[in-house]
C-alpha cells in the first residue's frame, strides 16, 4: 500500500500547472510577509542603534539653562568615587573658511569640543583615521561635500585651523548636510579636542554639558546634586534613550504590517480557491474511498497532508527569498531619509515568525475544504459528481449581506474598513455579472462568438471568478488608500506646521537675546514682528507605567505666538494660567498613557515635580512629542529662566535674504536659522519619497493577485474539458478557444481594477471625512497609482489568461470527449 504522504504528493502534483501557480502564489505571499517583518524589525533596530549611539554609556548629564557654565560647578561630581567616567563638552557655532564661494548660511558649522574623543561615553564608528585627541573629526557626509580626507586641513573663520584626524559614520551628534542645498538650512557639525576649542574661543573654564557614568544606579548622587544646584544655572538629568522627538515613523510600521497582512491574505485566499475547487472536483474519488472503508477522518487527513506539503515547500523557498527581498527593501527605504544610515538586517525572529505563519495560514484557509471533503456523501457524490450549482437564495443572501456591510461607510470607526472590504468581496458576483453584460458588445466585437461564450462561462462559476477578481480589487484599493495618504500627508503636515509654527522663521542663539538684538531685528524692512520662544530641553519625565522619556517644554501665552491648534484654545490658556500645569502634544499624551486631569512627573531644573495635564493638543513642534506651559510658571515654578529662540514674522518672501543678513549681523552667537518652509521640507521629504515604494508594492500585489487569476482560469478550463472538446468537434478553432479564455481573463482583470478603484475611492473618501484622522488625509486620488493599477491589473490578468489559454487550446478533441 502506498504511503499516505506519497499519495498526497501525487495528488497535488497531478495537475502540474495548477500546482506551479498555487505554489508560486504561496511562495510570494510568504516572501512578502518575511520581507515586511524583517524590514519592520530592522527599521526599529536602526533608530534604536543611532539613539543608543547618541547617549552612549552615560547615566546622567549636567546641563544649564544658559549656553555654558563654569567647569568648577561640577567638581563635586568629578571627585565622587561612584563616578567611573566623565565627558566634558563645549559647543560653539562658527564658519568654515572655504576656497569656493559659499554664503555664510552654507558655511555655518557647530564645533563640539570634547575632553576625550576615545571616551566610553562617546560612540564614533571610525571609517578612516584615528581618534587621537589632536585633530578634527568629520562625519562622512561632510567630508565628501567638503572634499576633505584624513590629514587635510580645515580652517575656521577668525578662529584657527586643524588637521582632520578621523572620518566617522553618520551619528546624531555630528549630523551634517550631504549637499549644498541642504547646507543652506542645516549647519555642518564637527568634533574637536576641548582644549583646542577653548583656546580658539577663550572659554577656558566653560563647558556646555557634562555626561558621566556611575557605578550602580547613582540615585543618591543624582538627588544630592539636584538639591545642591537648586536656584543655580545648572541642573542634572538622567540620560534617556528616547528618539520619539526626532523620529515620527509609527505610520511606517503600520505600512509594513498592512503589506505583510495583505500579501499573506491574498495567497491564503488563492489556496482556499484551489483546495475548495479540488475537493469539489474529487467528490467522486472521495465517495469511492469511503465506500472502500476510508473514514471521514482519513479523507480529511489526506487533504490536510496535501496542504502541509504545499505549505512546507512554499515556506522553505519563500522565507529565504523574503530575507533577500527584505534587504533590498531596506536599501530602498533608508535611501529616502536625509542621512546615510547603516543597518544590519534583523532576519532571525522575522524568519521564525514567517515560518510559523507560512505553515499555519494555508492550513487555516483550507480548513473548510478539508472538513467538506471528509463530509462527502457516498451516494450523492456518485450521482452528482463534478456538478456544481449555486442557488439563487444563496446569491441573494450574499448580496444582501454585502450591501449591509457596505453601509459601514457611514460609521466613523476603524472596524468600518474591514466591514467595507468584506462587503465588497460579497458584492463582487453582482459587479462581475453587471460588468460582463455591459461589455458583452465590446467582447463580441473583439473576440466574436468566443467573447459571448466567455461571458457565459464566467457566469457558470460566478462565485469563484468573482472571488478572484475581488482579491485583486482589495489589493488595489488598499494600495490606493496608502498612495492617497502619502500624497495628502505633505499637504496636511504643511497646513499643521503653518498653523502652529508660531511665525515664519525661528532663530536660535548661543546666548540670550537682548532687547538691543530684538530692536535691531525689528528694524529690518521685511520683519513685521519678533516674539520670544522659551524652550526647556532636554527634560526627562515618566510615563504612567514608570518608563523614562525625554522631550521639550515650550512656553505659551494667550497673547504670544500660536504654537498649537485646538478649538478650545482660549479655555486651555485659562487652565494653564490658573495653576502650574501642562498641555501635552498628541504623541506625548499617547506615550504618557494617562488621562486629562491626572499628573505627570517631570525632572525640572527645580527638581522632580508633578504637573497636572490640562489637555492634549495638536502641534507640529517635534511632531506632537512636546509639552506646553504658561511662560510665568515655566520661569518661576519650573525653573527655566532663559530664552535662546525668537520667532520672526516676515512681510514678504524674503527668507533667504534675511537668513544671510542674520548670519552676518549675529554670527558671533547665532546657532540656527530655520524657516517654516525648511520645517515643511524636512518633515515631508521622507513621506514624499515613500510614493515610489508604494508604486512598487502596488505592482507586486497585483502580480500576486494575477497568479490567482491564472489559477482560476486554469481550473475553469480543466472543469470544461468535455465542453471544450465538444466545441472543437463542432468547428471551434484553437485560436477561438484561446480567445475565449483571454476574454474571461480580461473580464476578471477589468472587474478587479474597476472594483478596486471604486473601493479605493470609497476608502479615501471615508478616511478624509473621519474625525479619527482629523482631516489629515484630504479627498484626492493618486492618479499615478490609479493609472498603474489599471494598466498592471488588466495586462497581468491577460498574461495569466494567455498562460491558461495555451493549455486549453492544446487539448486533444478525442480525449476531451472521452473524459466527458
Amino acid at each position: 500500500m502506498l504511503n499516505i504522504w506519497r499519495i498526497s504528493w501525487r495528488n497535488i502534483t497531478q495537475n502540474k500547472k495548477r500546482f506551479f501557480f498555487t505554489l508560486l502564489a504561496m511562495i510570494l505571499g510568504t516572501s512578502f510577509l518575511t520581507s515586511m517583518l524583517a524590514a519592520d524589525k530592522t527599521t526599529k533596530d536602526v533608530f534604536d542603534y543611532y539613539e543608543q549611539m547618541y547617549v552612549a554609556n552615560a547615566d546622567y548629564w549636567v546641563l544649564s539653562d544658559e549656553h555654558t557654565y563654569p567647569e568648577k560647578l561640577i567638581s563635586s561630581i568629578q571627585k565622587d568615587s561612584a563616578v567611573t567616567h566623565t565627558l566634558l563638552a563645549l559647543d560653539k557655532q562658527a564658519f568654515l573658511e572655504l576656497d569656493d564661494d559659499h554664503s555664510l548660511n552654507e558655511r555655518s558649522v557647530r564645533i563640539t569640543g570634547v575632553n576625550d574623543q576615545n571616551s566610553p561615553l562617546l560612540k564614533l564608528p571610525v571609517i578612516e583615521g584615528s581618534l587621537d585627541n589632536k585633530g578634527i573629526i568629520l562625519p562622512e557626509a561632510a567630508a565628501k561635500l567638503l572634499g576633505k580626507g584624513v590629514g587635510d586641513t580645515v580652517r575656521f573663520t577668525d578662529m584657527g585651523e586643524a588637521k582632520v584626524s578621523a572620518i566617522v559614520e553618520y551619528t546624531q551628534l555630528l549630523a551634517s548636510p550631504s549637499d549644498w542645498e541642504s547646507a543652506e538650512s542645516t549647519s555642518f557639525r564637527v568634533m574637536a579636542p576641548l582644549e583646542m576649542l577653548r583656546e580658539w574661543t577663550g572659554k577656558n573654564d566653560e563647558i556646555s554639558y557634562m555626561r558621566f557614568q556611575v557605578d550602580g544606579d547613582g540615585t543618591d548622587l543624582f538627588h544630592s546634586f539636584q538639591q545642591a544646584s537648586l536656584g543655580s544655572d545648572v541642573y542634572i538629568e538622567p540620560v534617556v534613550a528616547d528618539d520619539l522627538q526626532s523620529n515620527d515613523i509609527s505610520g511606517l510600521y503600520t505600512f509594513f504590517y498592512l503589506i505583510a497582512g495583505l500579501s499573506i491574505f491574498i495567497s491564503g485566499f488563492i489556496v482556499f480557491n484551489v483546495i475548495y475547487t479540488s475537493v469539489i472536483e474529487r467528490k467522486k474519488e472521495f465517495a469511492i474511498m469511503k465506500s472502500l472503508g476510508y473514514t471521514q477522518g482519513s479523507v480529511s487527513k489526506l487533504i490536510l497532508i496535501e496542504m502541509l506539503l504545499l505549505a512546507g515547500l512554499s515556506t522553505a523557498v519563500g522565507v529565504p527569498l523574503g530575507i533577500w527581498l527584505g534587504d533590498l527593501f531596506m536599501q530602498a527605504l533608508l535611501s529616502v531619509f536625509e542621512f546615510d544610515m547603516v543597518y544590519t538586517l534583523n532576519w532571525k525572529l522575522p524568519m521564525l515568525l514567517a515560518i510559523v505563519i507560512g505553515l499555519l495560514v494555508p492550513v487555516i484557509f483550507s480548513l473548510f475544504p478539508i472538513y467538506n471533503a471528509g463530509k462527502t456523501s457516498i451516494l450523492l457524490a456518485l450521482k452528482t459528481a463534478n456538478q456544481t450549482s449555486a442557488s439563487s437564495r444563496r446569491h441573494f443572501l450574499r448580496t444582501a449581506a454585502g450591501a449591509a456591510l457596505l453601509g459601514f461607510m457611514f460609521i466613523d470607526h476603524p472596524v468600518s474598513y474591514i466591514a467595507i472590504l468584506i462587503g465588497v468581496i460579497l458584492l463582487f458576483p453582482l459587479l462581475l455579472s453587471g460588468l460582463s453584460k455591459l461589455v458583452t458588445p465590446v467582447l463580441k466585437h473583439l473576440f466574436n462568438y468566443a467573447g459571448i461564450m466567455a461571458v457565459k462561462n464566467l457566469s457558470q462559476q460566478i462565485n469563484r471568478n468573482a472571488n478572484t477578481a475581488a482579491i485583486l480589487a482589495i489589493g488595489i484599493s488598499i494600495i490606493l488608500l496608502l498612495g492617497a495618504a502619502v500624497e495628502s500627508a505633505p499637504k496636511g503636515y504643511e497646513k499643521e506646521i503653518r498653523d502652529t509654527y508660531g511665525g515664519d522663521m525661528r532663530v536660535t542663539s548661543e546666548a540670550p537675546w537682548s532687547s538691543e538684538d530684538r530692536a535691531k531685528l525689528l528694524s529690518y524692512d521685511d520683519v513685521a514682528d519678533v516674539e520670544t520662544l522659551t524652550e526647556a530641553t532636554p527634560i526627562t519625565w515618566e510615563t504612567k507605567d514608570g518608563r523614562s522619556r525625554q522631550f521639550s517644554v515650550l512656553s505659551v501665552s494667550e497673547k504670544g505666538p500660536s504654537l498649537f491648534a485646538d478649538p478650545r484654545e482660549k479655555n486651555l490658556y485659562k487652565k494653564l494660567k490658573q495653576e502650574p500645569s501642562v498641555l501635552l502634544g498628541n504623541r506625548a499624551f499617547d506615550e504618557w498613557g494617562g488621562e486629562v486631569g491626572q499628573s505627570i512627573l517631570m525632572n525640572t531644573p527645580n527638581g522632580e515635580q508633578h504637573f497636572k495635564v490640562a489637555g492634549v493638543v495638536k502641534t507640529s513642534h517635534y511632531s506632537g512629542y512636546v509639552a506646553f506651559m504658561d511662560e510665568e510658571y515655566l520661569h518661576n515654578d519650573f525653573g527655566w529662566t532663559t530664552s535662546f529662540d525668537l520667532l520672526l514674522t516676515i512681510n514678504s518672501e524674503a527668507g533667504d535674504s534675511i537668513r544671510e543678513r542674520l548670519w552676518s549681523d549675529f554670527g558671533d552667537h547665532l546657532s540656527k536659522v530655520q524657516t517654516v518652509e525648511d520645517e515643511i521640507a524636512s518633515t515631508t521629504s521622507a513621506i514624499s519619497g515613500m510614493n515610489d515604494l508604494i508604486l512598487v508594492m502596488l505592482f507586486l500585489i497585483i502580480s500576486l493577485a494575477s497568479i490567482g487569476t491564472a489559477n482560476t482560469l486554469l481550473m475553469n478550463s480543466l472543469e470544461r474539458v468535455s465542453e471544450i472538446g465538444t466545441m472543437r468537434a463542432l468547428g471551434f478553432t484553437k485560436r477561438q478557444v484561446s480567445s475565449m479564455i483571454l476574454a474571461e481573463g480580461m473580464l476578471i482583470g477589468l472587474s478587479g481594477v474597476v472594483g478596486g478603484v471604486a473601493t479605493g475611492v470609497i476608502l479615501v473618501y471615508i478616511t478624509s471625512k473621519s474625525q479619527l484622522i482629523e482631516g489629515f488625509v484630504s479627498f484626492q486620488l493618486p492618479l499615478d497609482n490609479i493609472i498603474l493599477a489599471m494598466i498592471a491589473g488588466v495586462s497581468l490578468s491577460l498574461c495569466a489568461a494567455w498562460i491558461s489559454s495555451k493549455s486549453a487550446s492544446k487539448m486533444d478533441i478525442q480525449s476531451s470527449l472521452k473524459e466527458g
